[in-house]
Parts: structure tokens; C-alpha cells; sequence
């Protein structure tokens, strides 16, 4: 396994400075306030665009970060299932030192088999050897098999050693990759804000300007009537006019994305089966995304977290992991390729089915649930939010069913 990753973490922390940095610059006021209309929409649009990087970088940490955490998964693994290796060789050992120790005390309480029995108990010169071969093979036999108990034992030890400093290695790296995407997901937050200031600073320029045609217009017409009866028929439409601009906020950023609002505590009863899975998924929706595996109604969800605690909720018991590290029949990803219905066409899946990424069936990063519609909901670096099935097709493992 390359551990070899210190260079990406710092190209990548020199980027979320620019990023930081472009972001600081980005939103200064200076030059928005007596702006036009079409100033502030061509400002807006170029605002939009940079989100779209930023966008793009974060999902980027998160992808890094998520295969991290992976790999970590794994060392983790590797060593549960050595230390269960090196208990198994210890009681081997136990148990030949015992056979050795008996040997030993028992030949010390009767004399043993000297030299001299085994030459007057011997019926020939043939029978001699014979018994002398024996009898050093025995002991020959009992050393060799503590010795080789102990080869292995000592082989086990500097492998569990090797791959508990690659565990630290790998928190470092997931440590760092964390406070990486924590300072992407910032500063994107930043600039979004910064969109909906100007979207906003777009409606009212609008709307100002709107009004100011609107009374040039009404001075125009003044100035060209009956200087009695038209005055008196703009000042009425005037004030019927008056306080009814249809743009005054108008802005279609305020509450648009579905993902926002109040989330259940999960004390809900959300029904049973898929649909309630779904119905408890969605109970979620702008619930923070967890860095430390938690599943926490209301609170934090990783990927797994969701999906395992939503499919509870509905009365249906799934493994808690999600990665094959965990036992084909321990892991959601096992389940799913043993349930009959695995596709790696994101058109085929259904309602209910649960999504991977990753590097493969043995690697997957992440996981989501299908809700129809070609539509998808996980807990992503930004939390808990609905998506395309599409979402980061380039990474895409497989789905299907997990009940």
C-alpha cells in the first residue's frame, strides 16, 4: 500500500490558502455599491463560475479524504486479524512447551532412558541404532516445533508492529485530510454566500431601475398632456402604482434547495420498508456529515451511518459497514452483491438500492441510497443531501438491492 502522500497534502493546503485568499478578495464590497444591473449580473455570473471550481475542490478533498479513511479501515483490519494470528501461535507454543516440559519432568521422575539401558536393552547392534536414531529424533522433533512456533510467533510480532505504525501513519494523513476539506467546505460556504449577497444586490438594482423607467415615463407623459386632467390621471396611476414591484424579493436562492429546514430527531415513526427508509433518510436532509463514523439523529451521519440507521428506522436490520474489509457477509457491499440484483448502470437502479464508490467491490469509499426518480441521498462532506444517481459516475462501483 503507497503511503507516500505528503506531497498532495501540502499542494492541496497551499490551494485552500489561494482558495481562502481569492475568497477574502472576492467579497469586498467596494465595488458592488453603485453598480447597474447588468454590472452586478456579469459579477454574479462569474461569482457562479468560481463556485463551480470551488465546488469541484471540495469534492475532490472529500474524494481524498474518503479513501483515506478507507485504507485506514483496512490497516485496522489487517490488524485484528493478525493479533487473532499471533493468539493462535501463542497457544501452540503454550501447548509444545507443555509436551516438552512433561517429556522432561517425567524422564527426570524416572531415571529417564540413559545411555546404558538403551545399550543392554538392545537385542542387536541394528536395534542399538535403531533406538539411539529415536530417541534423538524425539527431542530433535519437540525443539524444532517450538522453534518454529516461535519463527512465526516473532514474524507476527514485527508484521502487527509494521502495520501499527502504518496506522498511525494513515491518521495522520486522514487527520490532515480532514482539516483540509473542513477549510474547503468553509471557505465554499463563503463564497456562496457571497453569490447570494449578489443575487440578491441583482433583484434590488432590478427592481430600482425598474421604477426609475417607470417614473421617466410618467414625467414623459406629464410633460406631453393636458397640463389639469393628465397630471391628475398620472398622479393616480402613480399611486395605484405604488408599492406593488413585483421583484422585491423576488430572489430564487432563498430556501430553494430542498436541503435545508428542520430535521427529525429520529424519534419519528417513518413506516416500514423501503419507503420508510427513504421517508427516515430524508427526515435528515442538512444534518451535518461526520468525520468520525458516527450515526447521530439530527445531530452527524457518515455515509454508512445514514443508510444503516434510515433502513432501522424502518424496521430492517443491515450490516453497520460498508466496505468488504468489514466480511462479505459483515459488510452492506456484501450483502448487495449476494442479493441478486447488483448493477453497475446507474438507469437500472430502484428505489431502495444501495449505491458504491471507490476503486472497486474490494475498495469502495462511499456509499448511498437510490430513492427513484434518478435521484440519490447520502451523507456527503456537506451533509446529508439529495443528488443525481450520477453524482461522481466516474468512481462508480455498482448498486442493488440490500433486502
Amino acid at each position: 500500500m503507497n503511503l507516500k502522500r505528503t506531497a498532495p497534502t501540502v499542494g492541496k493546503r497551499l490551494v485552500v490558502t489561494v482558495v481562502t485568499a481569492g475568497l477574502l478578495f472576492a467579497t469586498s464590497p467596494t465595488a458592488a455599491l453603485a453598480a447597474s444591473s447588468s454590472d452586478l449580473q456579469a459579477q454574479l455570473q462569474q461569482a457562479e463560475a468560481q463556485t463551480a471550481k470551488y465546488q469541484e475542490q471540495a469534492n475532490n478533498a472529500f474524494a481524498e479524504l474518503e479513501q483515506l479513511q478507507a485504507e485506514l479501515e483496512d490497516t485496522r483490519a489487517q490488524i485484528a486479524s493478525t493479533q487473532e494470528e499471533v493468539s493462535q501461535k501463542q497457544v501452540e507454543l503454550d501447548a509444545a512447551q507443555d509436551t516438552l516440559a512433561g517429556r522432561v519432568s517425567s524422564n527426570y521422575k524416572t531415571g529417564g532412558v540413559s545411555l546404558v539401558s538403551i545399550i543392554f536393552d538392545s537385542s542387536s547392534f541394528e536395534d542399538l541404532v535403531s533406538r539411539v536414531y529415536y530417541a534423538n529424533r524425539v527431542a530433535e522433533s519437540d525443539a524444532e516445533v517450538i522453534s518454529q512456533v516461535q519463527g512465526v510467533q516473532a514474524e507476527l510480532a514485527a508484521k502487527q508492529n509494521e502495520l501499527e505504525s502504518q496506522q498511525e501513519e494513515q491518521q495522520r494523513l486522514v487527520d490532515d485530510a480532514q482539516a483540509k476539506a473542513g477549510e474547503i467546505q468553509s471557505a465554499l460556504e463563503q463564497q456562496q454566500s457571497y453569490v447570494n449577497s449578489l443575487s440578491s444586490e441583482v433583484q434590488e438594482a432590478l427592481a430600482a431601475e425598474e421604477a426609475q423607467r417607470r417614473a421617466e415615463a410618467e414625467a414623459a407623459a406629464n410633460a406631453g398632456g393636458n397640463a389639469g386632467s393628465s397630471n391628475s390621471g398620472s398622479n393616480n396611476a402613480t399611486s395605484g402604482n405604488s408599492g406593488s414591484n413585483g421583484n422585491s424579493g423576488s430572489s430564487g436562492n432563498s430556501g430553494s434547495s430542498g436541503n435545508s429546514g428542520s430535521h427529525s430527531s429520529g424519534n419519528q415513526n417513518f413506516g416500514s420498508g423501503i419507503s420508510g427508509a427513504i421517508a427516515a433518510a430524508k427526515s435528515q436532509l442538512g444534518v451535518s456529515y461526520s468525520w468520525a463514523g458516527n450515526a447521530i439523529p439530527g445531530q452527524e451521519f457518515d455515509c454508512s451511518g445514514l443508510v444503516w440507521w434510515a433502513y432501522k428506522k424502518a424496521g430492517i436490520s443491515i450490516p453497520r459497514g460498508q466496505r468488504m474489509s468489514n466480511g462479505r457477509g459483515n459488510s452492506m457491499i456484501g450483502w448487495c452483491l449476494d442479493g441478486g440484483g447488483w448493477t453497475t448502470d446507474q438507469s437500472q437502479l430502484q428505489a431502495g438500492d444501495l449505491m458504491f464508490w471507490g476503486g472497486g467491490v474490494n475498495s469502495t469509499t462511499h456509499v448511498g441510497m437510490c430513492i427513484g426518480g434518478g435521484l440519490m441521498i447520502h451523507s456527503n462532506w456537506g451533509g446529508v443531501e439529495i443528488a443525481s444517481v450520477y453524482y461522481s459516475s466516474g468512481s462508480f462501483v455498482g448498486g442493488g438491492p440490500i433486502v
